[in-house]
């Protein structure tokens, strides 16, 4: 009895073996596969790395680059010069404006003090006393 007993845990503990094996097969082929796509991507990458690093050295070294480089320095200075040009121009723009301002003030100052001299008696009377004396002065030269 215990013979058919372990003959059937036995039958058993194999069949769980042989599913056991089966599932852990199948785990290495996947991991094998997933080893290789990695192995291949990695790969891939790594010659994609060499070949960028040699164009890049190839650039470094092209003339090109060179001059390349003496245009942009140019570039900035000539930048830096229109900066300070425009720098100057913006300084004397403000003195401008504020020479402006002041003429402005002083000239409705001027036309302020020229209504109140206008608008004064002393210069109607003075007004019209010269329109007198030139009619009494015209009289005279035609006799």
């Amino acid at each position: 009895m215990t013979n058919d007993h372990d003959n059937g845990d036995s039958d058993g503990d194999g069949v769980d073996r042989d599913q056991l094996i089966k599932e852990l097969l199948a785990e290495s082929f996947a991991l094998r596969t997933k080893s290789e796509h990695l192995s291949q991507y990695v790969e891939t990458k790594i010659a994609e790395l060499v070949k960028t690093k040699r164009e890049l050295d190839l650039i470094k070294n092209d003339d090109e680059i060179g001059q390349l480089r003496a245009g942009i320095e140019t570039a900035n200075q000539q930048r830096n010069e229109l900066q300070a040009k425009l720098d100057a121009l913006i300084g004397e723009h403000e003195h401008l404006e504020e020479v402006h301002v002041q003429m402005t003030s002083q000239r409705d100052r001027l036309r302020e003090r020229m209504a109140q001299v206008d608008a004064s008696p002393e210069y109607r009377l003075a007004k019209r006393l010269k329109r007198i004396l030139g009619l009494i002065l015209k009289d005279d030269t035609k006799q």
